[in-house]
């Protein structure tokens, strides 16, 4: 595994929580999954991760002279997308992160006991209908009534709909003296929790191509009363969360991805030396291992890339344009290389019995997942050509 032996190399703090993760995973996931194998109990492994201490990863730090808990979460992703792209929710907090870092004391301490102590799940609802992952044209809404909140509207296309104890909503606040007064698009963003427990919230779920392990589907939010301290931050800064935590989050679900490619490579590597066309090993075709080299070479640059961003991350510095752009080039690296490794197992790899028709399902949906692959290359892209003017200035004599 030479991915997290670079990762261990740079950083061999981590060796402990490495042989953690390892030894959970080896014990309760021990083989990578086909569809047609028993599916675990996905949430009880979450809660057996919490009793281990292996739920609170990106929350407590790791290292004593270097902060490296996303770097320490980004190799539990990879480690459990090597054996099913569903184990991605088994470690670190998830979700529950923003609640923990912008919710008041009391929530805070509330979100943590449930998602980190006792493994609990805790989802995100930003997508909608009718606008998808376009942030302005958002039309949910919290209404500011002095004393308490009212949350209404619609979201959809979201996993963890039925497991989930709670929810980190985003939407736009207005004060219950401007509702029909105001264009929505120009209301900035918030962010409130959302207990799955309050009054006036519907669940539907549907069936997804992919990553099945979880339920997945729509809430509907009909005036759900929410006390004052449920917003997170500050009125507005629902934008500053989002770009924070999906920073991460979508660097988290690239090595998911990526970690499910590696074993896929790993598998066909195999795969072709013991298959032979006519006398000819399958790996001795100059075409095969061309194309399995270029496989493998991008799944390696795409994961160095990821944990890069991450060591940045965990220094304070977070590139957000850089972070969108890896997710989408590490998710397409990704489906490539299962989709050549599909190809390598023949007809054996059409089927229910090989990993790989699974992880090709469960990836196609994380190039959707958390922003579409080609709005992420676009958000690099303008970042790229409205700052090329200024990186082209010659510096000061």
């Amino acid at each position: 595994m030479s991915e997290i032996h670079t990762v261990l190399a740079r950083h061999p703090e981590l060796d402990g929580i490495h042989s953690r993760l390892t030894a959970f995973l080896d014990a309760h996931v021990p083989e990578p999954l086909t569809q047609d194998d028993p599916q675990p109990d996905w949430l009880g492994l979450r809660g057996e991760a919490a009793s281990a201490g292996l739920t609170g990863i990106d929350i407590n730090p790791l290292g004593r002279q270097h902060d490296l808990r996303r770097v320490a979460q980004g190799m539990a992703m990879f480690l459990a997308g090597r054996r099913d792209c569903d184990a991605r929710e088994i470690f670190s907090s998830g979700h529950a992160a923003m609640a923990l870092r912008h919710g008041s004391a009391s929530l805070a301490r509330h979100v943590h006991e449930q998602a980190v102590q006792q493994g609990h799940l805790v989802g995100v609802a930003s997508s909608e209908p009718q606008s998808g992952s376009d942030l302005r044209g958002f039309e949910t809404i919290v209404v500011d009534h002095d004393d308490h909140l009212v949350l209404s509207g619609r979201k959809g296309l979201i996993s963890r709909v039925e497991e989930s104890i709670g929810f980190v909503v985003f939407c736009k606040l207005v004060h219950r003296d401007d509702v029909g007064a105001v264009d929505l698009r120009g209301v900035p963003l918030s962010a409130v929790w959302l207990p799955m427990d309050a009054k006036g919230i519907l669940t539907e779920t549907t069936e997804p191509l992919g990553m099945k392990g979880w339920s997945f589907g729509h809430l509907h939010f009909v005036d759900v009363q929410l006390d004052k301290d449920c917003l997170l931050a500050e009125p507005g800064a629902g934008r500053r969360i989002f770009d924070t935590h999906f920073s991460a989050w979508r660097l988290m679900m690239a090595l998911v991805c990526l970690g499910a490619a590696s074993a896929a490579i790993r598998e066909s590597a195999a795969r072709t030396r013991q298959r032979t066309v006519g006398r000819t090993a399958l790996a001795a075709i100059p075409s095969v291992a061309a194309r399995m080299g270029s496989a493998a070479a991008e799944v390696n640059a795409a994961t160095a890339w990821c944990f890069s961003l991450l060591e940045r991350m965990d220094q304070g510095d977070i590139d957000a344009p850089g972070c969108s752009a890896a997710k989408a080039f590490a998710t397409d690296a990704a489906f490539r290389a299962v989709d050549l490794a599909l190809q390598l197992h023949g007809s054996h790899g059409y089927t229910r019995h090989t990993p790989m028709e699974k992880r090709l399902r469960d990836i196609r949906g994380l190039r959707i997942a958390d922003g579409p692959n080609d709005t992420l290359y676009s958000v690099f892209a303008h970042t790229l050509l409205t700052q090329a003017p200024k990186a082209m200035e010659s510096p000061a004599v």
